[in-house]
């Protein structure tokens, strides 16, 4: 099983727009649910909640991965978790730093623009880089 959450972005874009960005690429990779923070009323299929809290409190079965600038392991060496959720938020909000435990995996994706602002991924763009790969990991 495969979950993802991710934060709404404030401000440049509205949930409307932005759940295109989000629902194609996850569709294509099969993602049974798709989180997002917080509440915004949308009529689309999208979980929304009021905090990355509420989801991790919603999903204690899941092996929980953050996607993160600053993740523990390289995408390249990562091993994905057969029932995951994936967690991929703003770099302004920093919800790894906020609600991460011990038992939680991080991953990064490294650019040739690591360690800067001009290296940063959206989060959907970082989603779908990282099942892309759980993609082809498992056909090897």
């Amino acid at each position: 099983m495969i979950k993802v959450a991710g934060l709404w972005e404030q401000g440049w874009n509205t949930p409307f727009l932005e759940y295109d960005l989000w629902e194609y690429p996850l569709r294509d990779f099969g993602v049974s649910q798709l989180y997002m923070c917080p509440i915004s009323g949308i009529d689309k299929q999208v979980s929304e909640r009021k905090s990355i809290q509420e989801v991790l409190d919603e999903n204690p079965d899941l092996t929980i991965v953050w996607i993160d600038e600053t993740g523990k392991t390289p995408l390249k060496e990562f091993v994905h978790p057969e029932n995951v959720l994936y967690i991929a938020g703003k770099t302004t909000s920093r919800p790894m730093v906020q609600f991460s435990k011990p038992n939680h995996q991080s991953i990064r994706i490294e650019t040739k623009k690591d360690g800067s602002n001009e290296g940063m991924l959206w989060a959907h763009q970082a989603v779908s880089i990282v099942l892309y790969d759980r993609l082809m990991k498992s056909w090897q």
